[in-house]
């Protein structure tokens, strides 16, 4: 009997043991990630390991994501005229699959996170200044914005990409504004809707004369027509109809003698 129990308990034992084992020698890289596997005796194993749970024995696993991520952070900046102004910044990258290794050779066992917050954050930090300080604030907020945009995006890339961090896109917010350049976008603002009244105006005055002119035309055009018509009508028959009607209704007549043709009234 107390056999039996010693090989009970020694079964419990191995099973248990092979349940921490398991836990312990198997790694699950996560959907979306590399693992880099470090070995306890030293060094960094040279081939990554893809998604899915994975034999590694007793070796330390970091996993990095070669799926896009996207991040949000404030940077303060200064422009060409001397404005300090914060800015937010997005932007979705990703980590090279074929660089991990070396990733993890750079940073060492920390965390995608601490990365992010830590070392890209810097390298992002330094290409909104360089690009910022090139426009003047007012700039920034009009006409050079995406200039301005292009320039932090590719001054990101080019500091991340050589280790392996693929910046993929890049926006950036509407800039912090101080009051001397909120007044001048606000005159900005005024002037262009003003012009815009003006030119309004300007289009409503063009419109109404081309209409009075071309209503003039038009009524010059009738009474040339009329006149036209008026003038085809009349003839030796005509005068002469016209001319007795008029003897009629104010009572004169011709009188032939033998001197000359004279006009007398019948009164």
């Amino acid at each position: 009997m107390g056999k039996q129990i010693k090989v009970i308990a020694w079964a419990v034992v191995v099973v248990l043991l092979a349940i921490v084992g398991g836990f312990k020698f198997f790694e699950r890289v996560d959907n979306g990630n590399v693992g880099i596997r470090y070995a306890i005796s030293g060094g960094v194993r040279d081939k990554a390991l893809s998604q899915g749970i994975r034999f590694v024995g007793l070796d330390y696993v970091t996993q990095y994501p070669i799926k896009t991520q996207s991040i949000k952070q404030k940077v303060a900046v200064a422009t060409s005229d001397g404005k300090k102004t914060d800015v937010k910044i997005s932007y979705s990258y990703h980590v090279d699959p074929s660089k991990a290794v070396s990733i993890y050779k750079k940073f060492g066992s920390a965390d995608i996170h601490t990365i992010e917050t830590g070392w890209l954050a810097q390298k992002l930090q330094k290409a909104a200044r360089e690009s910022m300080a090139q426009f003047t604030l007012l700039e920034v907020v009009g006409t050079d914005s995406t200039k301005a945009q292009a320039g932090i995006l590719k001054g990101f890339q080019k500091s991340a990409e050589p280790y392996g961090f693929v910046i993929e896109d890049l926006s950036f917010g509407t800039p912090s504004i101080d009051e001397q350049t909120q007044k001048s976008i606000d005159d900005i603002i005024k002037a262009g809707q003003d012009n815009k009244k003006a030119e309004l105006e300007a289009k409503t005055k063009e419109t109404q004369a081309k209409a009075d002119a071309d209503a003039k035309i038009t009524a010059a055009n009738a009474e040339a027509e009329a006149n036209n018509k008026i003038n085809a009508s009349i003839n030796d028959q005509t005068i002469a109809y016209m001319e007795a009607q008029a003897r009629l209704k104010h009572g004169w007549v011709t009188v032939q003698t033998n001197d000359a043709m004279v006009d007398a009234t019948g009164n």
